[in-house]
């Protein structure tokens, strides 16, 4: 099976970050041009946090699709996703100068598996499998350096509720879709530099249910993914 990466998240992927280095250019610019105070600005506890990023399937997401697998050893609850992207927003409230707690929220979309198939003597119809995660978390970030300094390696750690969303369509066939709440928890590291954040986190994101390929009644899945972000910050 040919595996497609999904175009038009990249593009968005694209314009989002974009979006985030112009925003940062302009406010450095701001802060430039800004007069120096004889008056000490106090740090807030707070700041706001816009985030972009790839995110790559794991375990059952990423095993090929086993509608079109030739191969009876395949994994039959595999979904043959491709690399997609993640969208977030978080608000992170520092406890102390190392500890801080921040709830989330972040919209995840693998790359969708495309392509043409033979069903029940139809020749050539097109197929479309495409896999979401809508992830609500509380975050917790162990940061290393001084809460003045402009690099900072830091921790991550979390719990969320993740909203798997499934959905194929067949041409002709309609189409089909269902969701899973399960809960989901993540690792990872950053580096903060100033307003700007890089993370690599893996979500760990498995449930049971009845209502996904294969029509075999209740089974155990593996939607684990990577995603490697980008954020940028305001308010601190």
């Amino acid at each position: 099976m040919k595996r497609l990466a999904n175009g038009t998240a990249t593009f968005v992927l694209m314009l989002v970050l974009g979006s985030m280095f112009l925003a940062a250019a302009a406010q450095a610019k701001l802060v430039r041009g800004q007069p120096p105070s004889y008056y000490k600005k106090q740090q807030s506890n707070t700041e706001f946090i816009l985030e972009g990023g790839l995110a790559d399937p794991m375990g059952d997401l990423k095993d090929e699709l086993y509608l079109v697998s030739e191969d009876p050893m395949a994994n039959v609850k595999g979904l043959g996703q491709g690399t997609g992207y993640e969208l977030g927003l978080r608000i992170r409230h520092y406890l102390g100068d190392f500890f801080a707690v921040s709830p989330a929220f972040h919209y995840i979309r693998m790359g969708a598996a495309e392509g043409v198939m033979d069903y029940q003597g139809s020749e050539n119809l097109a197929y479309n499998v495409r896999s979401t995660v809508y992830k609500y978390g509380l975050d917790f970030h162990a940061f290393s350096g001084g809460p003045k300094s402009s690099f900072r390696p830091f921790l991550t750690g979390g719990v969320a509720l993740a909203h798997n969303v499934y959905r194929d369509e067949l041409q002709y066939k309609g189409v089909y879709t269902t969701s899973i709440n399960a809960p989901a928890f993540s690792g990872g590291l950053g580096i903060k530099m100033k307003n700007i954040e890089l993370v690599g986190e893996y979500t760990y994101n498995r449930f049971d249910t009845p209502n996904l390929p294969p029509d075999e009644g209740t089974m155990s899945y593996n939607w684990d993914f990577l995603v490697v972000r980008m954020a940028i910050s305001f308010g601190r």
